[in-house]
C-alpha cells in the first residue's frame, strides 16, 4: 500500500496524485509513488507541490518504467541536481540518491520506510519507492555532502499550497550572522550584500530583495539587488517607488500578502506592472530616527509568502542594518575627507611653486613678502617678473573668493600675466591684453590687480591699477603717506573685455617704502567682526622703520587682531624699500654741488 509520510517537527506537506493538496499534521505520514510520472513543482497540478519562489512551476518529474525510477529535469530555471551534480537528461535512481531542487533535497528509497526516519528526524520520506525531504545548507559548495542535523526550513500547508518557512533556529542563526559578520565591516560594498544574504536565509520564500537609499538630490537609488534566480547583469531591476516612498515617509514597515490586490496601492500602476504579490518592506534609519532608505523583499511567484510575524523580524533587521550602513557611510566619508585633505596638501605645494621663492635681484631695492591662504590654497597672487631691460614688475592680485576654484583661476592669471608682459613693452597695454584674455575665459570670476614696475635706472616707479587698493608710499624725508594711482584705477580684470588702463608714474626716492596688499590684510576680522582697517596699515607704514620691520609689524598686528577667529580671507603683503638711487643721478648731483662750490670760491676771491 502506497502512502505519504511526514515526520514530527517538519510541518505539513501538501501533495497528492489528484493535486488536492492533502496535508496531515502530527505524526509521521507517507505516500507511495504510484503514478507512471510523478511531477514536482510549484504549480497546483503537480503531484508534489512545493510553493517556493526558486522552484519552477513544473520543475522535475520522476518516471517509473519497468520497475525502475528515473528523474528528469523539466527545463527548470535553476536546474535539478542529483547527488550534487547538475542533472542532464534522465538519470536512473538508486537507493539513497539525493535530488536537490532549490533549497530542498529529496532522498529516494526503493524499498521500505527507513528506520532512521521514524524518529524525530527532519527527513520527510515517501515509503515504497519514495522520497525524503531535508533542507540543506545553501552555503555549502559540496552538494553531495550537504546535510545538516537541525532543519533550516519547515513547511506549512495553506490554501495557496505548500509554504516554506525558515525555522526559528535558522532565523536566529541568520540574525547572529548579521551581527557577527557585519558589525566590524566598514565598507558599504560588504555591508549591503551581507544584509541581503542573511535575509534570504531568514525568508526562504523570498525570490527578490533589494536595498534602496535616498541620494543627495532626493532621488531614490538602488544600492544592492539580490535574486535567487541567476539574472543577466544587463537586466533592469524594476522597483515600485510607491512602496519605498510610503515606508520612508511614514517610518513604518509594510506587509502585503498580495500587493496587486492591496487597497493601499490601488493607484500604483507600477505594482501591477511588476506583478508584485507577497512583499514586506521596512525603513532604514540612523540612530536619530531619520529615515534614508528601505529594505524590501518580495515574491512575484505567489501570494501569502510572508506572515504577520515577519514584519517585526524584517523591521528589526532593518534597524540594525540602518546603523551598520550609517557607520559605513561615516567611514567612507572620513576616507573621502582624508583624500581631499591629501589633495589639498598637494595643491598647496603646487600653488607655492607658482609664487616667488625668493625676492627679486634688483640693485637699489629690497623686497619683503608675506602670504597666507585662508583654506589650504587661496586666490591671492603676487609675483616678480623680470621685463628684460632691468625693470621688474611686481604684481599683487586678488581673485574673488578663495579655495580651489580661486586657486585654479590664480594659476591661469599667473601664466597669462607673464605672457602679456613679455610680449608688450607698454605695461598699460599689456594689462589691457591680459584683461581681454582673461575675460575670454567666460568664467564667473574677476580679479583686482595691481602692477608696480621698479627700475634701478629711474627715480620713478610706474603703477597700473585694475580695481585694487592703491599702493601705500611713505616718503623717507617728510614721512608723508601717498597712494599713487588711486584716481586712475580701472575695472578689475575679467569683468569685461575692451577696458582701458592707465600707467601712472610716481617719484620713489632712496629710503622710501611702498606697501602692496590684498583685502585679507585690511579686512581681517576679530571674533567680534571688527576689521583691522586701512588706517591701521597707514599708521604702521608711517613709522620710520625699514621695509622688513614694517612688514613684520603689520603681520604681527593683523594676526594679533584676528586672534583665535577663523581666517576671513587670504592674506598677501609685499613691501618694497628703495635703498639707493641710480648712479647717474648721484653723479649729476655731485657735479651740481662742485659747480656751486666753485662759484662761491670765485665770488669770494673777487670781493
Amino acid at each position: 500500500m502506497a502512502f505519504l509520510s511526514t515526520m514530527p517537527g517538519t510541518g505539513a506537506l501538501g501533495a497528492g496524485v489528484d493535486a488536492a493538496a492533502g496535508a496531515i499534521s502530527g505524526g509521521p505520514e507517507r505516500f507511495e509513488l504510484i503514478e507512471e510520472e510523478t511531477s514536482i513543482g510549484r504549480h497546483p497540478d503537480c503531484h508534489i507541490v512545493v510553493d517556493a519562489g526558486a522552484v519552477s512551476r513544473f520543475h522535475a518529474k520522476v518516471v517509473r518504467q519497468k520497475g525502475q525510477f528515473s528523474v528528469v529535469d523539466l527545463g527548470s530555471r535553476n536546474g535539478t541536481y542529483l547527488n550534487g551534480q547538475l542533472l542532464s537528461g534522465d538519470q536512473i535512481l538508486r537507493e539513497g540518491d539525493r535530488i536537490r531542487i532549490s533549497d530542498i533535497e529529496l532522498v529516494f528509497h526503493s524499498e521500505s520506510f527507513p528506520e532512521f526516519a521514524s524518529d524525530n528526524s527532519s527527513e520527510l520520506t515517501f515509503s515504497g519507492s519514495s522520497f525524503g525531504i531535508v533542507m540543506v545548507d545553501d552555503d555549502s559548495s559540496d552538494h553531495s555532502n550537504s546535510r545538516i542535523v537541525s532543519p533550516q526550513v519547515e513547511f506549512e500547508k495553506s490554501g495557496d499550497g505548500l509554504k516554506m518557512r525558515a525555522t526559528p533556529e535558522a532565523k536566529l542563526e541568520a540574525l547572529l550572522k548579521i551581527n557577527r559578520n557585519l558589525s566590524n565591516t566598514l565598507s558599504l560594498d560588504e555591508v549591503l550584500p551581507g544584509i541581503l544574504d542573511s535575509l534570504f536565509a531568514i525568508f526562504p520564500s523570498a525570490d527578490r530583495g533589494f536595498i534602496v537609499m535616498e541620494a543627495e538630490n532626493d532621488q531614490l537609488q538602488t544600492r544592492w539587488v539580490k535574486t535567487r534566480q541567476t539574472r543577466d547583469e544587463t537586466e533592469t531591476v524594476r522597483i515600485s517607488r510607491t512602496i519605498i516612498r510610503r515606508v520612508i515617509s511614514t517610518g513604518e514597515a509594510i506587509l502585503s500578502f498580495d500587493a496587486m490586490e492591496d487597497s493601499r496601492f490601488d493607484s500604483s500602476e507600477s505594482i501591477a506592472d511588476f506583478s508584485i504579490k507577497s512583499m514586506i518592506c521596512a525603513p532604514l534609519g540612523d540612530a536619530e530616527g531619520n529615515n534614508f532608505g528601505a529594505i524590501q523583499i518580495d515574491s512575484t511567484q505567489g501570494r501569502g509568502q510572508f506572515v504577520e510575524e515577519d514584519i517585526d523580524l524584517l523591521a528589526g533587521v532593518a534597524a540594525q542594518a540602518g546603523i551598520l550602513i550609517t557607520n559605513a557611510q561615516m567611514h567612507e566619508k572620513a576616507l573621502r575627507q582624508r583624500e581631499v585633505e591629501q589633495d589639498l596638501k598637494l595643491a598647496q605645494d603646487v600653488q607655492k611653486a607658482f609664487l616667488p621663492q625668493s625676492p627679486p635681484e634688483s640693485p637699489g631695492f629690497e623686497v619683503e613678502s608675506f602670504y597666507q591662504a585662508a583654506n589650504h590654497i587661496g586666490g591671492d597672487y603676487f609675483d616678480y617678473i623680470h621685463l628684460g631691460d632691468g625693470r621688474i614688475a611686481v604684481v599683487v592680485a586678488d581673485v574673488v573668493g578663495h579655495g580651489v576654484a580661486a586657486a585654479m583661476f590664480m594659476a591661469k592669471l599667473s601664466a597669462e600675466t607673464r605672457f602679456c608682459l613679455a610680449g608688450e613693452a607698454d605695461v598699460a597695454k599689456a594689462i589691457e591684453r591680459l584683461n581681454d584674455r582673461m575675460s575670454a575665459l567666460e568664467v564667473e570670476r574677476f580679479v583686482t590687480f595691481l602692477l608696480v614696475v621698479i627700475d634701478p635706472a629711474s627715480e620713478f616707479i610706474t603703477v597700473v591699477n585694475a580695481g585694487h587698493m592703491p599702493p601705500i608710499v611713505r616718503n623717507a624725508q617728510s614721512g608723508e603717506i601717498t597712494e599713487p594711482g588711486s584716481e586712475e584705477s580701472g575695472l578689475p580684470i575679467a569683468i569685461d573685455s575692451g577696458m582701458d588702463y592707465e600707467a601712472v608714474s610716481a617719484r620713489f626716492n632712496a629710503g622710501d617704502v611702498m606697501l602692496m596688499y590684498t583685502d585679507g590684510i585690511n579686512e581681517a576680522m576679530d571674533a567680534n567682526d571688527n576689521e583691522f582697517g586701512i588706517d591701521a596699515i597707514r599708521k604702521l607704514a608711517a613709522q620710520k622703520s625699514d621695509g622688513r620691520t614694517i612688514k613684520d609689524q603689520i603681520v604681527e598686528a593683523v594676526l594679533e587682531h584676528v586672534g583665535d577667529a577663523p581666517p576671513f580671507d587670504d592674506m598677501c603683503l609685499v613691501v618694497i624699500q628703495r635703498t639707493a638711487m641710480p648712479e647717474h643721478l648721484d653723479d649729476e648731483r655731485s657735479v651740481e654741488a662742485v659747480d656751486t662750490v666753485d662759484e662761491d670760491v670765485i665770488d669770494t676771491s673777487l670781493r
